[in-house]
């Protein structure tokens, strides 16, 4: 009996032995569980920074090339709330003083600085405040050098900000990569989509056709569109949108396409491929040459080509429309060639079915010499040309001069009928590809 309750205590111990060892192993998982969430809830506020502060270093420049009063004091005001976010986000970093103390400092004088600028912003900058833009412009490439490698050793496991707050110990502040400057990323050179290309169009499509289409005529369109037998397509589903359309699948030859065609007027909303990655057979002058012939031969009117790129075995163009020799940026086309056999296989023409019609008042009332006198001086202007941009839902006859300033590529936007500065954008290389700001 006595060896029976033995058996039943020696049970008893290594069940609590198992549920202890079950509870410490939950336990752990637990903390990690709850130290990975923390430790991303670093990297996203380390992630904002970065991306601010990317933000304060483009309106600097922007600011130093505006010669418009209204925009100056706008690219300042900004300077000074994106500095002090930039700040901010930096503060709740678990990180010593030591480590924080100059970037934080940095941060609270550019915000203040360009604060004090606002009150004198209906001027041009005096040459002074220009020069010291100008190094607070490279302290902030200095920074984000600095935090691009944070987040590099971050993402490699090297560097936990939430691991028993050793990053909080001035003592170890050696190990930090935010203690020192560090190499910044290499982007690639890649061409963007052009200015304006990421304009969403209000209101209602101008450039679509009066008829409406039936779901069965839509199919036949869009077997005639790439020029495939009708019964190699098949209606998929309706889409909604500010553009109502119809999707429809084609089989042509290796490749299936995927195209909308509008229940008003029956044109092509868009196409894509459903595979890419074809060998380049063909180079960017050949490319050009099959995306103008399919262009002019589905009833374009005239287009010129704006921008490119060239990435996984296609080319991809963008045009705008041309009225009396102007560029109608608002009227937008893009267009993807295999680069294998020169096919058409890609399509984006939204912003061109929203917008497209003839436009009024395309004769400047200021010569593109007067207009010139408008842009700073630390722009060096490669050329200009008339165009119409999409701004702020109105439509705005400009001449567009291009150049560069610090490394980078520049358009500025003068009023043809005001001689109002309108708009600047820079060419930028992102993770995600090229795009304008």
């Amino acid at each position: 009996m006595q060896k029976k309750h033995h058996i039943i205590l020696y049970s008893l111990f290594a069940l609590c032995a198992i549920l202890a060892v079950a509870y410490a192993v939950e336990a752990e998982r637990d903390s990690r569980r709850t130290a990975d969430a923390l430790e991303e809830s670093y990297r996203g506020t380390l992630l904002a920074a970065m991306t601010q502060m990317e933000q304060v270093r483009l309106n600097i420049d922007k600011a130093l090339i505006s010669q418009d009063e209204g925009q100056s004091a706008q690219l300042i005001g900004r300077i000074s709330s994106e500095a002090a976010a930039v700040q901010g986000g930096l503060s709740a970093l678990p990180l010593a003083h030591s480590a924080m103390g100059d970037a934080v400092k940095l941060c609270n004088q550019l915000s203040d600085y360009a604060g004090s600028l606002l009150t004198r912003a209906d001027d041009s900058l005096r040459p002074e405040d220009a020069d010291l833009l100008t190094q607070l412009s490279h302290a902030c490439d200095a920074l984000l050098a600095v935090l691009r490698r944070a987040l590099r050793q971050m993402e490699a496991g090297q560097l936990r900000f939430a691991a028993e707050d050793v990053y909080m110990a001035d003592a170890d502040a050696v190990n930090r990569p935010l203690e020192s400057a560090a190499e910044g990323i290499d982007y690639p050179t890649l061409i963007y989509d052009g200015p304006f290309s990421d304009v969403i169009s209000e209101g209602a499509p101008q450039g679509l056709g009066d008829k409406t289409v039936t779901q069965e005529e839509a199919v036949g369109l869009a077997a005639a569109f790439v020029s495939a037998a009708p019964e190699d397509a098949v209606f998929t589903q309706e889409s909604g949108g500010s553009i109502p359309a119809y999707d429809v699948q084609v089989r042509r030859g290796d490749a299936t396409l995927h195209l909308a065609v509008t229940r008003q007027g029956g044109d092509i909303l868009w196409m894509f491929p459903e595979t890419a990655g074809y060998a380049a057979q063909y180079g960017l002058e050949e490319s050009k040459q099959a995306a103008a012939d399919f262009l002019a031969a589905h009833g374009y009117g005239e287009m010129r080509l704006t921008f490119w790129q060239m990435y996984g075995g296609m080319a991809t163009l963008s045009y705008a429309a041309v009225q009396e020799g102007v560029l109608l940026y608002p009227d937008l086309v893009k267009v993807q060639v295999r680069l294998d056999t020169l096919e058409t296989v890609g399509l984006e023409a939204r912003h061109y079915l929203s917008s497209h019609r003839p436009r009024q008042n395309l004769t400047p009332d200021i010569p593109q010499e007067q207009a010139r006198k408008a842009v700073s001086d630390r722009l060096s202007v490669s050329g200009a040309r008339l165009c119409l941009i999409p701004l702020n839902r109105r439509e705005y006859l400009c001449w567009e001069f291009t150049g560069t300033y610090a490394g980078a590529a520049y358009y500025v936007y003068i009023d043809a009928h005001t001689g109002q500065q309108r708009d600047i954008q820079r060419l930028v290389v992102t993770d995600e590809g090229p795009k304008a700001e």
